[in-house]
C-alpha cells in the first residue's frame, strides 16, 4: 500500500506538468553582514552596525520567478559560522513532496552552520508568495524574499493578464536594530523580556530611521548620531517604483512582517485587490488594504494623476504604535524634486478600529471557486467535518519557568528530530495499531477542544484558574482526505490585552468560511459561514478577541506545521503540527534524518558513517548528509 501510494502522488504531480517545464536554478549564498561608517551600502535605513543574514546580500532577498510545473532548484551555501537554517516556500504546499517544505524539526533537519543544501521540488502553485528561514527567528534578520509563480495556462490568470501593463513587488517589513537571536533570547529568559517595537519601518528594503534624520521624537537623535551613516536621506535610503502615465500596474504586496499587521495606502490612487495568495478573486476596489503577517496580495492601480512622486505609506494596525513604512511611487518624466516628509500622505484607519479588515475579508470572494478540485469541502455533510476549536492562551510555565503560549492547553516545543520522519518510523514499527492509532513516543496530541472552555472575554485566570498543561512536540493526526474546519479562538494574553495573531498552514490551502467576535457559538455561528465563494488561501487573520473559522481537506500525507507566523509568538509555544496519514508517504531521504544519523551522540547515531540515499525527483531527496564543515545536504 505505501509503494501505491508513492505511484499515485508521482502520477498525480506528473498530470500537472506542462510540455514546456522547465528547471529554473539558484545559487544563493547567506552571510551573516553588518553595514559601518566606512560602508554603509548594506544599511537598509541609516542605521549602522546592525547584524543581518542576508542571501547574495540582497533585503529583501533575491526572488524566485517560476511557471507553474516547473522544477526550482535552490541552492544555498550558509556561511554563517553559528546559524542553523532551512528554507520554507511560504505559499508552495508542495502535494506529494512531503519532505520539501523546509520547516526545521518538522519536514526537515536544519542545515547547520558552513553547510550547503539544495532544494529541488516541483512548483504547483501559483500566485504571489515567499521564502524565508523556518528555523528560530532569523527571516526577522532579512534572510526572506519574494516567490512569484505564473500559471500561462489558466485562464483566470490569463484574463488578470490582459488587465495590466507591467507589474512591481511591494515587500514589507518592521525592522527592528536587535538580531533575532538577541531577540529570541530575551523570550527565552526569566525575566521576560519582550521585543518591543521595531525601529523602523522597511518597504522594498528602503527606509529611515528617525533619529539619522534629527527627529528627536524620543530623544535619541544626538545620542545615536555616530550610528547613522554620513549620506542618510530620504533619496539615498527610500526605494522607489516608477510608473508611465496612462498605464496600469500589478503590485504584488507581500507582508515580511516580524510582528505587525499594517495598512497600505497611495496617495491619490485607489486599488483594486485581484488577488490572494494565489487565489484570483472577484475584483475589489479599495482606497487602503490591510495586510497581516506573511499575507499576500495582489493591486491594480493606474497611473492617473498629474506626473510627480506620490507617497505609499504604511500604518500599524492592532498595536497602537510603529514606525511608518514610506514608498515613492514616481511618475516618469516627473518634474525633478527631493523627496520630503512634508508631502501628501495617504489617509489611514486608526490602529484599533476593526471595520476596515471586517469589510475586506466580507469582500474576498473567489472568482471561479469550482475550479479547484476541494471546492466540494463546502458542500459536504456538517456531521462529517472534523471540528477543531483551537484556543490560544499565555502562561508562565511552572515547569520550564517561562512566559509560554498555549494551544488547547499544549505548549509546542521544537523536536530534536523531524516529526515525519518520527511518524513514518512508528507506522512502519507498529504492528498492532493502525493511523491514526500509532503512538509517536515523547510527543503530545493537541486535544480537538480545550480541556476548560469559558468565556474567552474573560482572563482565563479568573475563569479556570492557573492554565498551565502539557508542552512537547505536539500535533494532531489526520487521515488522507478528511475534511477538517479548524476554529481559531482568540482570548486574553496574562496581561488582560488580546493581540491580532497571523495563522499559516503548510502542506494545505484553505477556505476561509467564517468569522466573528467573542466566543464561537458552535450551533448558532455556522450558519452565517460563506459556503459558495469564501476566499481560498493559506494564512490568516485573527483578530483581538475574535474567532476565525477555516475548512480543508486533508489531502496531502505527510506533517505539516500550523502555527502563528508572528516569530515571537511562534518560539514562545503558539502552534502544533498536523500529520496526515504517514502510512502513505515515502520513505525519509537522508537529509532528513541527518541530524540523527551524524549525531555526535552515539545513542542516536545508527552507524559511524554518513548516511547517504539515491531517489528520483518525486520520491525525495537524492543525497547525503554529514555534520563535517561544508557538507552537502540534497533535498530534490
Amino acid at each position: 500500500m505505501r509503494f501505491a501510494a508513492v505511484v499515485i502522488a508521482s502520477i498525480s504531480i506528473a498530470g500537472q506538468i506542462a510540455a514546456s517545464a522547465k528547471t529554473v536554478e539558484y545559487n544563493w549564498t547567506l552571510k551573516p553582514r553588518r553595514a559601518s561608517a566606512k560602508d554603509p551600502s548594506l544599511s537598509p535605513d541609516c542605521n549602522l552596525n546592525r547584524l543581518m543574514l542576508l542571501v547574495n546580500d540582497q533585503l529583501p532577498g533575491p526572488s524566485i520567478e517560476a511557471d507553474v510545473g516547473d522544477t526550482v532548484k535552490v541552492n544555498i551555501n550558509n556561511e554563517s559560522p553559528t546559524e542553523s537554517i532551512a528554507l520554507h516556500f511560504h505559499g508552495l504546499h508542495m502535494k506529494g513532496q512531503p519532505y520539501k517544505d523546509g520547516s526545521a524539526t518538522v519536514t526537515q533537519c536544519a542545515s547547520g552552520p558552513l553547510q550547503k543544501q539544495t532544494y529541488e521540488f516541483i512548483v504547483l502553485d501559483r500566485g504571489t508568495h515567499y521564502w524565508h528561514g523556518h528555523t528560530s527567528m532569523e527571516r526577522t534578520d532579512g534572510f526572506q524574499g519574494p516567490i512569484i509563480i505564473s500559471d500561462p495556462d489558466n485562464d483566470d490568470e490569463k484574463q488578470l493578464r490582459t488587465k495590466y501593463d507591467d507589474e512591481a513587488v511591494v515587500f514589507l517589513q518592521d525592522w527592528y536594530h536587535l538580531d533575532g537571536q538577541t531577540q529570541r533570547t530575551g523570550l527565552d529568559t526569566n525575566p521576560f523580556i519582550w521585543i518591543g517595537n521595531a525601529q523602523t519601518f522597511l518597504i522594498n528594503g528602503g527606509g529611515v530611521y528617525a533619529p539619522c534624520l534629527g527627529d528627536d521624537t524620543d530623544g535619541l537623535a544626538a545620542q545615536l548620531s555616530a550610528q547613522c551613516a554620513d549620506n542618510c536621506s530620504l533619496d539615498n535610503y527610500i526605494k522607489s517604483i516608477e510608473v508611465e502615465a496612462g498605464k496600469t500596474y500589478r503590485l504584488r504586496i507581500i507582508s515580511g512582517t516580524e510582528l505587525i499587521g499594517v495598512n497600505f495606502a497611495i496617495h491619490g490612487h485607489n486599488m483594486t485587490v485581484v488577488e490572494v495568495e494565489g487565489a484570483i478573486i472577484q475584483p475589489y476596489e479599495v482606497e487602503n488594504l490591510d495586510i497581516m503577517p506573511a499575507q499576500r496580495y495582489s493591486v491594480l492601480i493606474t497611473a492617473n494623476q498629474e506626473p510627480g512622486n506620490y507617497w505609499a505609506t504604511t500604518s500599524v494596525r492592532y498595536r497602537n504604535t510603529a514606525p511608518t513604512g514610506y514608498l515613492n511611487i514616481k511618475y516618469k518624466d516627473a518634474p525633478a524634486a527631493n523627496l520630503t516628509l512634508d508631502a501628501a500622505v495617504p489617509n489611514h484607519p486608526a490602529w484599533d478600529v476593526t471595520e476596515p479588515t471586517i469589510e475586506l475579508e466580507d469582500n474576498l470572494l473567489t472568482k471561479n471557486p469550482n475550479s479547484y478540485d476541494d471546492y466540494d469541502i463546502l458542500s459536504t455533510d456538517p456531521d462529517s467535518i472534523r471540528r477543531i476549536i483551537a484556543v490560544g492562551t499565555q502562561n508562565m510555565d511552572s515547569e520550564l519557568d517561562l512566559l509560554r503560549w498555549a494551544m488547547n492547553n499544549v505548549t509546542m516545543r521544537m523536536s530534536k528530530v523531524p516529526l515525519i520522519t518520527q511518524a513514518y518510523d512508528a507506522v512502519a514499527s507498529d504492528s498492532e495499531n493502525t493511523w491514526p492509532g500509532t503512538i509517536l513516543p515523547g510527543t503530545v496530541v493537541v486535544p480537538d477542544k480545550p480541556p476548560n472552555a469559558w468565556n474567552y472575554t474573560e482572563p482565563v485566570q479568573d475563569s479556570v484558574g492557573v492554565y498551565n498543561g502539557d508542552r512537547g512536540f505536539s500535533y494532531i493526526p489526520l487521515t488522507e482526505n478528511e475534511v477538517v474546519e479548524v476554529v481559531l479562538q482568540n482570548a486574553l494574553a496574562l496581561n488582560g490585552v488580546s493581540d491580532m495573531h497571523s495563522w499559516h498552514l503548510h502542506g494545505n490551502p484553505f477556505y476561509v468560511v467564517g468569522y466573528g467576535f467573542g466566543t464561537f457559538d458552535e450551533e448558532t455561528d455556522p450558519k452565517s459561514y460563506n459556503l459558495v465563494n469564501p476566499v481560498r488561501r493559506d494564512t490568516v487573520s485573527l483578530l483581538p478577541l475574535g474567532w476565525t473559522a477555516i475548512r480543508f481537506k486533508a489531502n496531502n500525507p505527510g506533517a505539516w506545521a500550523f502555527h502563528c507566523t508572528q516569530p515571537a509568538h511562534a518560539v514562545m509555544g503558539m502552534g502544533f503540527t498536523f500529520i496526515t496519514s504517514p502510512d502513505l508517504i515515502e520513505s525519509p531521504p537522508a537529509a532528513a534524518r541527518s541530524c540523527v544519523e551524524n549525531s555526535l551522540s552515539p545513542q542516536a547515531a545508527d552507524d559511524d558513517e554518513p548516511s547517504s540515499s539515491t531517489m528520483s525527483t518525486f520520491e525525495g531527496v537524492v543525497a547525503a548528509a554529514s555534520v563535517l564543515v561544508g557538507c552537502s545536504i540534497l533535498l530534490q
